[in-house]
């Protein structure tokens, strides 16, 4: 997937359209609001000059108020006209000739006017006046033009400050991007550097980093420990693998190299073939056990069969399997099965299971001694127990002795490991069982025990 942007450059255009958004607002509003406080000043300006002049004018009758004589200057210029029965009859020298006639507005009416000669808008107050002058009318006027100057002016002064503000505020925003965003390079500079050779290498983060980041280079470094684990899992699978699969192969190989060198009587290769035919039973259930351990992926239920399962005869048919080997090596197989044990299960997995611990037993057995292999009912389990008179287990490899692909037995002095035992305790635990190994004087025990589930427990 192709990138769609810089982070930086869509914090930098978030940051200032958020800014200029906000900032919009905000100066409309100042806008609006001194455009509205304008226009009452200069309202209630023309109010206080139309109430002093017609004040005058009705205490005098006369229409020789000074105002009449020049326009005001301040704050702005300022007309007055005198209307009566439609007519001027007195005026500011100057004043916009804004049409009039019989039907003026009412006391302190605010209109805004337009002149026919004059351009622009006016803004034009209306008062009343009493006394000699009757039904006379005070017309006050006044030009917008300084009004639309001074909004004119502060709208150009709150768009030159946007201007300046805004790409301020938005190179800031870069800035601040980029600093927030500068542990992240650090990062990507650190992965870029991570190599498989040195699979425990982690993400180091500065001393001041922002939470997201620490939980982020968190997060890969703890994809890194399992990936690391991973890896350290299939070096110790392939190890494991070729060290189980390499044993019977250097055996049938090196047997039948010594049976070609010379012409030997039938019963010679007959023995040759049934030693062969061992190992390669053991190299069978070596290779079923990788490909089950293979095929069984974390958090997936693995698809093994649910059928009765004549255990007792599954156990008889796999000692008399090792009888070769253990004859050739003087160790008997001492056999304690109940008869008529069934389990519901998948005999092949089973079979495996067995196989192996028969297998560990027989491996690290001394000449001469016994291999025993018992199997009772208890309740509604089967229990197995396979125990030798070997060396027996080291106390610190009992803790990791049924994990996968720990081999105790590359440590001088022990007396068990391989993959066998981890799968051992797969299957068991594939079939709702357990397995330990237990505490004895002598040699190792191990004990495994299986459910039988209702469906072998109707068919004893």
């Amino acid at each position: 997937m192709s990138p769609t942007g810089s982070l930086r450059t869509r914090f930098t255009w978030w940051f200032a359209g958020t800014l200029l958004l906000l900032y919009g607002v905000a100066a409309a509003a100042i806008w609006l609001h001194s455009r509205t406080s304008d226009h009452h000043a200069a309202v209630l300006t023309l109010k206080a000059e139309a109430e002093v002049v017609a004040a005058y004018l009705t205490t005098t009758g006369r229409v020789d108020a000074p105002e009449f004589r020049a326009p005001e200057a301040t704050p702005f210029p300022i007309w007055f006209r005198l209307i009566r029965e439609g007519r001027v009859i007195a005026q500011t020298p100057g004043a916009p000739p804004i049409p009039v006639g019989k039907g003026l507005p009412t006391n302190d009416e605010i209109l805004t006017e337009w002149s026919p000669i004059l351009r622009g808008r006016f803004l034009v107050v209306y008062h009343m006046v009493g006394g000699a002058l009757g039904d006379a009318r005070l017309q006050v006027i006044a030009p917008t033009a300084s009004l639309v100057s001074a909004d004119r002016r502060l709208a150009l002064a709150l768009a030159g400050v946007g201007l300046v503000v805004i790409p301020l505020a938005a190179l800031g925003g870069r800035r601040l991007a980029q600093r927030a965003l500068r542990p992240l390079d650090g990062l990507v500079a650190q992965i870029r550097g991570l190599d498989s050779s040195r699979l425990s290498d982690r993400l180091a983060l500065p001393g001041k980093s922002v939470e997201e980041v620490v939980v982020f280079a968190g997060a890969f470094n703890e994809l890194l420990g399992r990936l690391e684990t991973s890896v350290e899992l299939m070096r110790r699978f392939t190890a494991d693998a070729s060290h189980e699969i390499r044993n019977p192969l250097t055996v049938i190989r090196t047997g039948l190299e010594v049976a070609l060198r010379r012409a030997r009587p039938p019963e010679e290769y007959r023995a040759l073939m049934e030693e062969n035919l061992q190992e390669i039973r053991r190299l069978q259930a070596v290779l079923e056990g990788l490909l089950a351990l293979a095929r069984e992926v974390p958090g997936s239920p693995y698809p093994w069969a649910k059928v009765p399962v004549d255990f007792s005869g599954l156990l008889e048919q796999t000692a008399d399997t090792f009888s070769v080997v253990a004859a050739e090596r003087g160790v008997v197989i001492w056999k304690d099965i109940e008869p008529g044990l069934v389990l519901l299960g998948d005999p092949q997995l089973i079979r495996l299971a067995a196989f192996n611990l028969l297998d560990n037993a027989l491996k690290h057995s001394p000449a001469e001694e016994p291999v025993h292999l018992t199997a009772h009912s208890r309740d509604d389990d089967i229990e197995l127990i396979v125990s030798d008179c070997g060396p027996g287990v080291a106390v610190e490899n009992r803790e990791h002795l049924f994990r996968r692909f720990f081999r105790a037995d590359q440590i001088p002095g022990s007396g068990v490991g391989g993959l066998g035992l981890s799968v051992v305790w797969w299957v068991t635990e594939l079939h709702g069982g357990r397995v330990r190994l237990l505490d004895t004087d002598r040699g190792a025990a191990f004990e495994v025990v299986l459910p039988r589930g209702a469906l072998a427990v109707d068919l004893l």
